[in-house]
């Protein structure tokens, strides 16, 4: 197995981890806007819209790594979400917060381990930001090429 396919295949796992994640909160919106309210961060009406809008970002952009269409956008806007997403744990524990993250959209109760919620997030960041940098590395597709300036433009005629 090559590096490319190796990184091809970490890429397929990364976008099905978000798949999973995105699918879970999506199932129980209602479950996932109490996840967010406990973080004490948005107003309701703020909440309710991010608990639409947070899943549904997940699943399109898991997709679009995943069957590789617009990746590089994709996997920039998951690492920065993961960047907010984190900043919000470390403020709600430095807060004294008690808040069950909801990440996998479980509603369970359980309460948030904060240094090892944020050493998973930071290994995330970490795989995320390598993926990242692979994609923005790798050759465009195939495109055609441009007309050069000496060409002339070429007009259908009527």
């Amino acid at each position: 197995m090559t590096a490319r396919h190796a990184t091809r295949l970490l890429a397929i796992a990364y976008g099905l981890f978000w798949l999973w994640s995105g699918v879970a909160k999506w199932k129980d919106p209602g479950a996932f806007a109490v996840a967010v309210r406990n973080f004490q961060l948005l107003v309701d009406p703020f909440i309710a819209a991010a608990a639409l809008f947070i899943p549904v970002l997940e699943i399109v952009c898991a997709l679009a790594i995943i069957f590789r269409r617009a990746s590089l956008g994709a996997q920039a806007l998951l690492w920065l979400s993961l960047v907010v997403f984190t900043a919000a744990i470390a403020v709600s524990w430095a807060r004294g917060l008690d808040i069950s993250c909801g990440c996998f959209g479980t509603g369970d109760g359980s309460t948030v381990n904060y240094p090892v919620k944020l050493a998973q997030n930071l290994a995330l960041l970490a795989v995320g930001g390598w993926l990242l940098w692979q994609e923005w590395k790798r050759p465009a597709a195939s495109l055609p090429p441009a007309a050069s300036p000496s060409e002339p433009v070429r007009s259908n005629p009527v």
